[in-house]
């Protein structure tokens, strides 16, 4: 099996025998048959059928099929790229559409690009009149779906257009995925407009609406293929917009990422500087967490914690600080509320606050499990008009040192036993700071801090089994460092 697959998803009354020629061109090219796996989605899409007993399955049907089909592969591919052909493109979209509206943008990384073939994006008026007729007496539901302006393909393609084609990070409802979309330059069945549509990356091929993934003498198809096939060989995969921790998508595994139970590795023993200091590693929920002083959250520079449905670790630790009911219903929004009153008291209440700011708030519920206060530290800075964040690696720096600068100040002013700090990679996932820089970046800081004060442990959190595993190498290698120094 090869480690990438290209899944190649017919059009409306065809079949996986209109990709034969094409197939067999790839098969025989040099590099393809051993970087990729040659893949043909098949759904029904006959012109017509006298069996009462059957029914033309509607393009959300299919894209269902498409997400089971996918699901019982025997290999899970590491890399993916669909390859469509007229209403295919539609169903490629309905697919991911569906899959970003119930949450599972992280299942897409692996999806590297999606190659459209005369798509009909703003449908197809060919013999609109006649075909209304002709469909509609035999209740052709996919045909209904390619005339013009469609309200389900629009509404598919916006949530394409602004969860995958315009995305940056991946999370539950957005996953970056290339898309290119091919014309035939004499297509009577989807015109160029409607080809092209919105998509920013397009191009024009020799034929017309069937002959355009017909490989011809030119090799024109073929070239702007292999190129496509290059490239999603070729670019990264995206990183997570959790803010603390960036997916590693490239295992393209999904339940494994994520550690449902707590786990912890350490202590890793660090010179620094004259003295030495205890690292640790904690995998899992951060609800599981105990028996550490301070606790960090990752904030954006208005320090609005995210809501409590969301996986971040801001939303994590607002959950689990909450008061609540037998039911499991929010009581006292412990964190959430205690940082507002911090911001009313410094007069920053819906205003930004500087880079690298820290609040401090109280545990809430968490101090039952030995858990003290929850900084807030503010890294993450949105940008206006957009859902796009950036991280000003210095905020990442300012905010480790303002860390160790409130916990002593709490430690003096408010008599509390800390020695312990748990701390997400702050701002990683967002922007240009991945884990390996935001690691960079505290660890730095930190050196600075323990050389002149080694009363602390360190503690990181890391939620996805990748970013453990990277997070244990690192600290390995630090370890290492100081012993040969």
């Amino acid at each position: 099996m090869g480690r990438a697959a290209i899944v190649f998803v017919h059009g409306l009354f065809s079949s996986s025998e209109t990709w034969r020629d094409l197939r067999a061109q790839l098969s025989g090219t040099p590099g393809i048959a051993q970087d990729f796996d040659l893949l043909s989605f098949d759904y029904a899409s006959p012109r017509t059928s006298m069996n009462p007993l059957r029914k033309m399955p509607t393009l959300d049907t299919v894209a269902e099929s498409l997400r089971s089909y996918l699901d019982g592969q025997p290999v899970s591919h590491e890399r993916l790229v669909f390859v469509t052909h007229s209403q295919g493109g539609l169903v490629a979209q309905r697919y991911l559409s569906r899959m970003l509206e119930e949450g599972r943008g992280w299942e897409l990384a692996r999806i590297r690009r999606v190659v459209m073939f005369a798509c009909p994006n703003n449908g197809s008026d060919l013999f609109l009149s006649p075909r209304r007729s002709l469909m509609g007496v035999m209740g052709n539901s996919q045909e209904r779906e390619l005339r013009p302006l469609q309200g389900s393909v629009q509404e598919a393609q916006r949530r394409v257009m602004t969860g995958v084609v315009h995305a940056r990070h991946v999370s539950s409802d957005s996953c970056p995925i290339p898309f290119v979309s091919y014309a035939g330059e004499s297509d009577r069945v989807v015109p160029h407009s409607s080809a092209v549509s919105v998509f920013p990356e397009v191009g024009v091929l020799p034929g017309d609406h069937f002959s355009i993934i017909k490989p011809g003498p030119d090799g024109r198809l073929a070239r702007a293929l292999l190129d496509d096939l290059e490239k999603a060989l070729r670019e990264p995969f995206p990183e997570e917009s959790v803010s603390g921790e960036p997916t590693n998508a490239q295992t393209g595994m999904r339940g494994e990422e994520f550690l449902a139970e707590h786990k912890m590795f350490g202590p890793v023993v660090v010179r620094t500087g004259s003295s030495v200091t205890p690292f640790f590693i904690h995998g899992g929920p951060l609800e599981q967490l105990s028996g550490i002083d301070i606790v960090v959250s990752s904030e954006n520079i208005y320090l609005q914690m995210s809501q409590f449905f969301k996986s971040s670790t801001s939303g994590s630790l607002r959950r689990a600080a909450a008061v609540k009911g037998a039911g499991g219903e929010i009581i006292e929004d412990v964190a959430g509320d205690s940082l507002i009153a911090w911001l009313r008291t410094n007069a920053r209440y819906g205003l930004q606050v500087r880079e690298g700011t820290v609040a401090s708030t109280p545990s809430g519920a968490l101090a039952e499990r030995n858990v003290h206060r929850i900084y807030h530290a503010a890294v993450v800075t949105p940008v206006d008009g957009t859902g796009e964040y950036i991280v000003n690696p210095h905020a990442i720096t300012r905010a480790t040192h303002n860390i160790f600068e409130v916990a002593r100040k709490e430690r003096r002013e408010l008599d509390l036993p800390l020695s312990s700090i748990c701390l997400p990679l702050l701002g990683s996932g967002r922007g240009d700071i991945t884990l390996d820089k935001s690691f960079d970046l505290v660890w730095e800081a930190l050196m600075t801090e323990l050389a002149e004060d080694s009363s602390w442990s360190i503690h990181f959190a890391a939620r996805r089994r990748s970013s453990f595993e990277l997070l244990k190498k690192r600290l390995l290698a630090k370890r290492a460092e100081s012993e040969v120094g």
